[in-house]
């Protein structure tokens, strides 16, 4: 059996859409019974326990500093690569990996580096230069040199998308870059039975599930709703699950705008508690100003609800406007109330949701950890 330590600065039930994909891809690798997967994370402030057993998973938390469960901050990623690398030898004596895969560049692909066995590399978004410019953009000058030098001593990197693998290579001239794109739990995240779950006439509700930071365009979701006329504005209800530091300007933005009755902020929704609030939804949205391929997207798409996105990052990739989405360009509240008001349209609806169902089916976990492991030649 083949011995495989995956590295992440967060792992569940840390709420991020990178670090569900590490949890589901060393899931899938384990389910397959060939392979003996351990998980070196953070302890996220203390709030989880050192070591434990998370399915077939043996999972090593080591302290890290965390004041938010939403977001990590530049410090707190140098906290866990502190922790790490103080512990990364006596975890490397226990876990034995034949191969080492971390998810992102810094500070995982580092510790993957520093550890001296074969490693991959899973590019995720902040961790490419030039993704993330409004938190990380004075800090990519400094960081390029670290992240080539990890990509060039990696045995494999692999990004999530098209659009972050040509972002890559911008700092990384003629490297070798695989793109596999996230996954999705289908069985998890299916649809609703209409049968049984019937939906009261004329309403649509609208879910967004995104950290509320300025590449999410939430802004332009708002400014969008403003632009509807009353009466079509009052068929919608839009509730935003997630935290991060633009809630208190955003629950400023919908005052102002009049939209307080329209839109209800839940907060941090536990990633269990996600299917149902999204099978309960007609509509998922997702204004982004940049992206990967967002886990939330394909997982809204398998609960077979109607989508409308930006055209940003791997989402072109998967949605066809028309055919299984609404797809507007990023930053364009114009184009983003026209989709949304076609989306009122039961009919349309009815035929966007299946669409997007059969996409999700197309990728499955098992079928993304398939690819993996034949890239990272571990077959």
């Amino acid at each position: 059996m083949r011995k495989l330590l995956v590295i992440c600065h967060g792992f569940p039930p840390y709420y991020g859409g990178a670090e569900h994909a590490a949890w589901y891809l060393a899931r899938a690798a384990a389910a397959t019974g060939r392979f003996e997967v351990s998980v070196l994370t953070s302890d996220i402030g203390g709030r989880l326990p050192a070591e434990e057993q998370m399915e077939r998973l043996s999972v090593f938390r080591v302290p890290a500093r965390k004041k938010e469960w939403s977001c990590h901050t530049v410090p707190e990623l140098l906290s866990f690569l502190r922790s790490a690398s103080a512990r990364l030898a006596e975890i490397l004596a226990r876990t034995a990996p034949d191969h080492v895969l971390a998810h992102f560049a810094l500070p995982a692909g580092e510790l993957a580096r520093r550890s001296g066995v074969p490693y991959s590399v899973v590019l995720h978004g902040a961790d490419v230069p030039g993704q993330h410019t409004a938190r990380f953009g004075p800090l990519y000058p400094l960081v390029r040199p670290l992240v080539r030098r990890v990509w060039r001593s990696a045995a494999r990197v692999i990004a999530v998308s098209d659009e972050l693998r040509r972002l890559a290579l911008e700092s990384w001239a003629g490297g070798d870059i695989e793109v596999i794109r996230n996954g999705v739990d289908t069985e998890m995240f299916r649809p609703r039975n209409p049968a049984t779950e019937p939906r009261p006439d004329g309403e649509v509700r609208a879910v967004v599930v995104a950290q509320l930071i300025e590449r999410k365009g939430l802004h332009f979701l708002f400014d969008a709703l403003s632009l509807l006329a009353p009466a079509v504005r009052r068929r919608f209800s839009i509730t935003i699950c997630g935290v991060g530091p633009l809630e208190a300007p955003l629950r400023a933005r919908a005052r102002g705008l009049g939209l307080e009755d329209r839109v209800v902020f839940k907060g941090l929704v536990p990633h269990e508690h996600l299917p149902a609030i999204l099978r309960d939804s007609d509509v998922f949205i997702l204004p982004s100003l940049r992206e990967g391929l967002p886990l939330a997207l394909l997982e809204a798409m398998g609960c077979g609800l109607a989508v409308v996105a930006t055209r940003v990052g791997g989402i072109p990739a998967v949605l066809r406007d028309g055919e299984n989405a609404r797809v507007v360009d990023p930053g364009d509240s114009r184009q983003l109330r026209a989709a949304l008001e076609s989306l009122l349209d039961a009919g349309l609806r009815s035929r966007l949701a299946p669409e997007a169902r059969q996409t999700a089916e197309a990728h499955s976990w098992s079928t993304a950890w398939s690819r993996y492991e034949a890239c990272l030649g571990l077959a």
